[in-house]
């Protein structure tokens, strides 16, 4: 095998590998108790954002549409708020997750619509 096979496969298997670490980390969060600042356990859609993140300036209008309507949207800049990001272990931007019952139930990684979004709000309400 020449030297360019073995470096091709290299390049794929981080291309394959990198993204797939992330989605199981952030999977492996689901189920963790939460407790926001107050010491309540809220139930929540938190929505981590970068404003240097092109698919997040896709997302962040419809955010912001949905939280017209629903008061339990949280929007967190990852940049202002690197405490936060820390704490819920968030490895790329865009992320949703919510929490319900104080604990995290589902969590999404990138740019979503606003129905998948929607979907997502409507498990609080269960």
């Amino acid at each position: 095998m020449s030297w360019v096979m073995i470096i091709l496969l290299l390049i794929a298997s981080y291309l394959i590998l990198v993204p797939l670490l992330t989605y199981l980390s952030a999977k492996r969060q689901i189920g963790h108790k939460v407790v926001s600042e107050n010491g309540e356990t809220e139930d929540r859609l938190l929505y981590f954002y970068s404003e240097s993140c092109p698919p997040c300036k896709q997302m962040t209008p419809i955010i912001d549409d949905l939280s017209a309507q629903h008061e339990n949207i949280s929007k967190i800049n990852v940049s202002d708020d690197p405490d936060a990001a820390r704490e819920y272990k968030i490895r790329a931007t865009p992320t949703l997750i919510l929490v319900k019952d104080g604990v995290i139930d589902d969590i999404l990684l990138g740019a979503k619509k606003a129905t998948q979004i929607e979907t997502l709000l409507n498990k609080l309400n269960r």
